[in-house]
């Protein structure tokens, strides 16, 4: 298991997560990031707006960051077609 830190950056500015959290590899270190980007956008939706500009870095314990998540691939996009 390896520590991976979930660092949000948003409208809001750079917000650290300086506990980071155990999980066995990078790939369950991007679910985690895209269920927290999930749960941020819903938070959003409640209050009436939508800001895809966010993003989340994963980052390891020594500052090195692994990936960026953006907040725009954590979900899909659809609108209703003409007609119905």
């Amino acid at each position: 298991m390896a520590r991976f830190h979930l660092n949000l950056i948003n409208q809001v500015g750079f917000v650290p997560d300086h506990d980071g959290v155990e999980l066995p590899d990078l790939t369950s270190a991007r679910a985690e990031a895209i269920r927290n980007i999930r749960s941020i956008l819903a938070e959003e939706v409640l209050k009436g707006r939508l800001d895809l500009s966010g993003q989340i870095e994963i980052a390891r314990s020594d500052g090195q960051i692994d990936e960026i998540v953006h907040f725009a691939e954590a979900l899909t996009l659809e609108q209703a077609k003409d007609g119905g």
